[in-house]
């Protein structure tokens, strides 16, 4: 399941950080923004149960969280991602993986992990800012998988057709939630017509 985001907002802040003309800092404010509905459209399906709450006037029902919600940014520009979802569910709880671009492949190589304990009720969000050959992504998903997780979401700000399928093929439970889907895959393998290297351009190289 892939779901796009149509917020006049989020319409907004895409044209802001497409343009190559926008500085650092601006850069990174609009990835944050953008984040901030990437976050809470991901996180409507987290399960809750129902307890009880004094008010103070009377006793009534409420719903608290259950499980654990994993937020794993793929280093590096998946960082970018990180400060929005902290803002809109504070008790997250932070894992990280690590791939690097074979340049002459096109290939994803693992290079570092870092995760808490996955159980299967917990909730894993993947973090990508370009989710282009979907070949980062669907090692981060293998990775997780083998560690247990089960309920598994990516969230990307753009997305390449090319990069959407293959997750679909080799994940077709994985929920997919972008700000943007893109044209296609140019012949470096970027998206176009994209933003350029956003690992770069978030870093302010």
């Amino acid at each position: 399941m892939i779901t796009v985001l149509k917020h006049p907002l989020v319409l907004h802040e895409l044209t802001n950080i497409r343009n190559k003309e926008t500085n650092t800092e601006l850069f990174r404010n609009a990835t944050f923004r953008i984040g901030l509905h990437l976050a809470i459209e991901s996180l409507q399906t987290l399960n809750t149960e129902k307890v009880n709450v004094v008010t103070p006037n009377e006793m009534t029902d409420g719903d608290k969280i259950t499980g654990k919600v994993i937020i794993v940014p793929v280093l590096r520009a998946g960082l970018g991602l990180v400060n929005a979802f902290q803002t809109v569910y504070p008790d997250c709880v932070l894992g990280y993986i690590g791939l690097r671009r074979n340049e002459e492949t096109f290939t994803a190589e693992e290079y570092y992990y870092s995760m808490p304990v996955i159980n299967p009720e917990d909730k894993i969000i993947i973090l990508e800012i370009m989710l282009a050959t979907g070949g980062s992504t669907c090692s981060a998903l293998s990775r997780l998988q083998l560690e247990g997780a089960t309920d598994m979401t990516v969230v990307s700000i753009i997305s390449a057709p090319e990069g959407i399928e293959k997750l679909r093929t080799e994940f077709p439970n994985v929920k997919i939630i972008t700000a943007a889907l893109d044209r296609g895959l140019n012949d470096k393998k970027y998206i176009v017509p994209g933003l350029g290297d956003a690992g770069d351009r978030y870093s302010g190289r």
